[in-house]
């Protein structure tokens, strides 16, 4: 008896203690800098929150918080998600603020692409990039091409789930389905990823491997992660078989494609049998100019594929779960496609829309995705490096070579910008009393950044998003399993940690 009473002594002095340390550790919600070490304790304990305390800490601190690193390393860094700060970072003096070298260590395995550069380098980018995704040669093929993925891909695999009545993985299969559309647009190429076997993703595994690695790079002392990459252990070994595996995928679509082009100059140099981005790079195609190297090549495909892996398949599966905790939001959605969307039979029963221009007409689906963009974005931080001694609009200094993260995530859940029921999924929040989309300012709502740098394929991810949720919402039901816990991973990507498993049922069976 006595050893019980004892044994229940220490629990309850060692929750005492863990309670005091604790206390010690935060300053009247905020982390406290500790000498040395900085304020890498609050960190360590609250690694498995990480986007909460983020955003618990900028909501005590009036939007801007200085976070201390290490005092002998570079781990320090600015923390902002206050509008007037992010208008300022992204718009207002975005030339002073750059991705810098600093982001380069994050992120070198993109290479010299779009996301990396900096200055005339990324304006050459840029503009190829847009002239690609405005082109009439893509538009045109882009609808075709989605409908078929729809009704040849994602219909064939939901329709088996359905059918077998089998729990899957929704993040995966929406992840699945996004490659495969992004390679078709990117390379020309149909990997086949989305498919009943499931087959191995090769470039999503090492691309998850490498946004981990990018994220403990920023928030970790410099010296760690190098001694980590020199001795191949830990994140940094898994990184370095990422850049492998996306080097050895990449040359082996530029391989197929470059043959391809060849042999379709030889039998008919005027044929124009597909229209992709990498086609272009390699045919010198006015879209982006003479054919340039091919580490140039890979890195702007590999950054193509990057927006098409990372983005709106995440929204996607976000979506999912929050129209699971809010059933009348869906069954708004599903009115309003019957109401407004030509629909066309596949399979007998099923029906998918046949007109891609009525998706406009989707105000509340999109009102919808939207919201979810706020709650979670699919890129939760943004970052940049201060080339000069500046002042920001909130009064904070900031150096040159200051690092500074924008909270993205955080804004979504400030009350001083989007009200006291910020945390409550409500896509009429987006709706006006005409009953059109309320934009909202960049700065306020910056899910695809804002200013120069906003995101050139933004009404792409919301077209591809509004036709995969139409298709799936009007002919199946997703529960989604009870039990799971979902958060979010560690990472550059707000993706669940352990995906998000569900049932899916046709509804006209």
């Amino acid at each position: 008896m006595m050893a019980v009473f004892g044994y229940l002594g220490c629990i309850i002095l060692a929750i005492v203690f863990l309670r005091f340390l604790y206390g010690f550790i935060h300053n009247n919600g905020l982390p406290r800098n500790w000498p040395f070490v900085g304020m890498i304790p609050t960190l360590l304990l609250n690694l498995h929150r990480s986007h909460e305390i983020v955003a618990e800490v900028l909501k005590k601190s009036n939007g801007t918080f200085l976070y201390k690193g290490i005092w002998f390393s570079n781990s320090s860094f600015l923390l902002t998600s206050d509008p007037e700060n992010v208008r300022y970072l992204l718009c207002t003096n975005s030339s002073t603020y750059l991705k810098g070298s600093e982001w380069l260590n994050q992120f070198d395995i993109f290479g010299e692409a779009l996301f990396n550069s900096d200055g005339e380098a990324w304006k050459r980018h840029r503009k190829a990039f847009h002239a690609f995704l405005n082109h009439q040669q893509f538009r045109q093929s882009l609808s075709k091409m989605v409908q078929d993925h729809i009704e040849q891909g994602l219909v064939k695999v939901l329709e088996c789930v359905s059918r077998r009545e089998l729990v899957v993985n929704l993040q995966d299969l929406f992840v699945r389905y996004a490659f495969d559309i992004g390679c078709i647009m990117a390379t020309g190429c149909n990997p086949r990823v989305l498919s009943i076997e499931f087959p191995e993703n090769r470039f999503q595994k090492a691309m998850s491997d490498t946004m981990v690695a990018a994220f403990y790079r920023y928030v970790m002392p410099d010296t760690l992660w190098k001694m980590q990459s020199w001795l191949q252990i830990g994140k940094e070994k898994r990184r370095s078989e990422a850049w492998k595996a996306l080097d050895d995928l990449l040359a082996e679509f530029i391989s197929i494609q470059r043959e391809k082009s060849n042999k379709e100059m030889a039998s008919n140099p005027d044929e124009e049998n597909d229209f992709n981005f990498l086609k272009c790079y390699l045919t010198g195609h006015e879209v982006t100019g003479p054919t340039p190297s091919d580490s140039l090549i890979r890195d702007n495909i590999i950054h193509f594929l990057f927006a098409s892996d990372g983005t709106y398949s995440l929204v996607l599966t976000w979506f999912f779960y929050l129209l699971s905790k809010n059933p009348m939001v869906e069954n708004k959605i599903r009115e309003e496609v019957k109401r407004n969307l030509s629909l066309k039979e596949v399979g007998g029963i099923l029906q998918v829309p046949s007109c891609f221009n009525e998706l406009s007409k989707l105000t509340y689906l999109h009102a919808a995705f939207c919201e979810t963009l706020r709650l979670c974005p699919p890129v939760p931080f943004e970052f940049r490096t201060s080339t000069k001694q500046d002042i920001l609009p909130s009064g904070h200094r900031v150096d040159k070579n200051t690092r500074v993260l924008i909270g993205i995530h955080a804004m979504g859940r400030m009350e001083c910008l989007w009200g006291e029921d910020c945390g409550e999924f409500k896509p009429e929040r987006w709706i006006t009393k005409d009953g059109k989309i309320k934009r909202e300012a960049p700065s306020k709502f910056c899910a695809f950044l804002a200013g120069p740098r906003i995101c050139p394929g933004k009404d792409l991810s919301f077209f591809l998003m509004k036709a995969t949720a139409a298709a799936i919402i009007h002919n199946y039901n997703v529960h989604v399993i009870e039990g799971q816990k979902i958060t979010p991973t560690n990472s550059v990507f707000y993706q669940m940690k352990e995906g998000l498993m569900v049932s899916i049922k046709n509804r006209w069976t």
